[in-house]
């Protein structure tokens, strides 16, 4: 339960982590310090401990004692400060569009969460309360998750678009993706590369007729003919089925573009000069173009979406004075 909870803050507010347990013991004197400075506005030491509160807890929890914990706290408050820095970007942003939150809409954004978590609203807020947030500093990360929508709909929301080109590309991405690990036959035909330019240049002819040739005719016969490599020229060029993983990178990049049937140009290799052809490929399990276009654009969008916020966020401190002191 307490995992769906955090699930529904956004992926910085889960980030927003340090609790009093990284505070010195309690008969030490905790000095107060200024660690970012944004314009006239400070951010304390003691506010960076708050919003850490719920993060920490899972560190200590999940993270061996040691420096990987020092470096996973670390790493946090790093995060954590950024986040801070942004917020009042933002607030800032804000305030010269005019937007606010009103106390009813983080209410109804409170409902929802519940909802969505099939719990009720008091339910929600002992879970939350659990986790190290106070019903304070749940509301108020929700009115700032939802400030955070209403300047991104003014700002962004009529600057992104989502081609056919690009979920295409998203779509051969995956695909090239799953490839990476499916199992396939290739064959080959090698050749040596030759040493001086002229032999090079003899070789690298030769390869090229011969991968033009292998396009419409009998790869078999053609490695049988030309491979110089001893233990597959006799069966065609054929190889053993084998992962991409299992190849050198330069032709596994070559072997998961290609189609079951398809010839590649003369990829150099060291000494030598190879036409790669993939026979089979063990079957894909993604869903077919079709079917996969409207999750595909919707993630396309949040890509481009999050890469616009992450410029607009860029322009906001170039406008602005900013000082990390952590």
């Amino acid at each position: 339960m307490l995992r769906r909870i955090v699930r529904s803050l956004s992926v910085a507010a889960l980030l927003a982590a340090i609790t009093t347990a990284a505070a010195p013991p309690a008969h030490a004197t905790v000095v107060e310090r200024i660690v970012a400075v944004i314009g006239e506005r400070a951010i304390l030491l003691s506010e960076l401990r708050d919003r850490a509160e719920p993060g920490l807890i899972q560190i200590y929890q999940q993270v061996p004692a040691g420096a990987q914990r020092n470096a996973a706290i670390s790493q946090l408050y790093r995060a954590v400060l950024e986040r801070l820095v942004d917020e009042e970007l933002q607030r800032r942003a804000a305030q010269q569009s005019r937007l606010t939150v009103s106390a009813r809409e983080v209410d109804e954004a409170l409902e929802r969460v519940a909802a969505q978590n099939a719990i009720t609203v008091d339910k929600l807020l002992t879970e939350a309360k659990n986790s190290g947030l106070s019903e304070r500093a749940y509301r108020d990360e929700l009115r700032r998750q939802l400030l955070e929508a209403k300047l991104i709909n003014v700002r962004l929301q009529g600057r992104i678009r989502v081609t056919d080109e690009d979920i295409r590309s998203a779509y051969r991405k995956l695909v090239l993706e799953e490839r990476s690990q499916l199992s396939f036959t290739p064959a080959w035909i090698v050749l040596e590369a030759g040493t001086g330019p002229e032999e090079q240049r003899a070789q690298r002819e030769l390869a090229e007729r011969i991968a033009a040739q292998a396009k419409a005719g009998d790869f078999g016969a053609l490695a049988r003919e030309h491979s110089t490599d001893g233990s597959s020229r006799a069966a065609g060029g054929r190889l053993s089925p084998m992962r991409p993983t299992q190849l050198p990178p330069a032709l596994a990049r070559i072997a998961v573009a290609l189609e079951p049937g398809e010839t590649s140009p003369p990829i150099r290799l060291g000494s030598r000069l190879i036409v790669l052809k993939v026979l089979e490929r063990e079957e894909s399990q993604l869903p077919d173009f079709d079917e996969a276009r409207r999750e595909l654009g919707e993630r396309v969008y949040l890509e481009k979406m999050a890469q616009a916020k992450k410029t607009w966020l860029d322009g906001l401190r170039r406008q602005h004075y900013v000082e990390i002191r952590l």
